[in-house]
């Protein structure tokens, strides 16, 4: 699913014109020239329609938003405070409010997307599962994802001593499940990164090869008062023996609040 009403696949004349322009600026001296970057300064469709999967892509400028991002957060912890609020309507108010930067957010928890960051939600593994966001970060070494599975904010999140309730069971579940899916039909998913990728570009060989170090699982349930100590020993338990992380929806609004202003995810 796109994250945006327009097309950022295509660029408008004006759009083009002044993209081209500021290209040519970048240039220093004559011969082999060099150049300074102005990616920053070009209109938002170009830096789009550069990316690889444009009309997905997190345009780290719009970090840049503070008041705007900073009302859009102070909403969802309204949200979330609702005696009726459920996962459906927490990815409700992300929709229709475009805060994928919230969705975004958990790339903080994970040493990459500062290259470039991107949020695919309700993703699917051919016809068999749904993803309800599909985050893709690039560093370095390339790219790497993270399938996030939202469960209920305030049912069954844990129980007395702490133990995982039916909340975080169900989502550990459902992750257990891609996995055992991934293993033999990851290249089968070409066809879905078609779907949103760049008309003109490729898609680099992380999307068409199983290497299981790039891929990471996220479940968020629950809040800040439904963990103890023991949860947390459950929680850094799976993130470094499964690769799952176990999230509440706090440190969302916690990492969101963090990253607003910034450069980067």
């Amino acid at each position: 699913m796109s994250l945006y009403s327009r097309d950022y696949t295509k660029l408008t004349e004006e759009e083009r014109t002044t993209w081209e322009a500021m290209k040519q600026d970048e240039k220093i001296g004559t011969g082999r020239w060099r150049k300074r970057s102005r990616y920053r300064e070009y209109p938002k469709a170009a830096r789009h329609f550069m990316s690889l999967f444009p009309n997905n892509f997190l345009d780290v400028e719009e970090l840049r938003e503070e008041d705007r991002l900073n009302h859009l957060t102070e909403k969802f912890l309204v949200e979330l405070d609702k005696p009726d609020a459920t996962e459906a309507s927490i990815m409700r108010f992300i929709k229709q409010n475009q805060a994928y930067f919230i969705i975004g957010s958990i790339l903080k928890d994970h040493n990459f997307g500062h290259h470039e960051a991107y949020v695919i939600p309700e993703f699917w593994f051919g016809n068999t599962y749904r993803v309800d966001y599909l985050i893709i970060g690039k560093r370095s070494g390339g790219y790497e994802f993270i399938l996030v599975e939202l469960e209920h904010p305030k049912k069954d999140i844990t129980i007395k001593d702490g133990e995982l309730g039916a909340a975080f069971r169900k989502g550990i579940k459902q992750i257990n499940e891609w996995k055992r899916y991934l293993e033999p039909n990851f290249p089968t998913l070409e066809e879905s990164f078609n779907k949103y990728k760049h008309p003109n570009m490729e898609l680099p060989r992380e999307f068409l090869k199983l290497d299981k170090t790039r891929i990471h699982y996220t479940v968020v349930a629950g809040r800040r008062e439904d963990f103890d100590e023991n949860t947390y020993w459950i929680q850094r338990n799976m993130k470094d023996n499964d690769k799952i992380s176990l999230l509440h929806f706090d440190n969302l609004y916690d990492n969101v609040t963090e990253i607003i202003g910034r450069s980067t995810y």
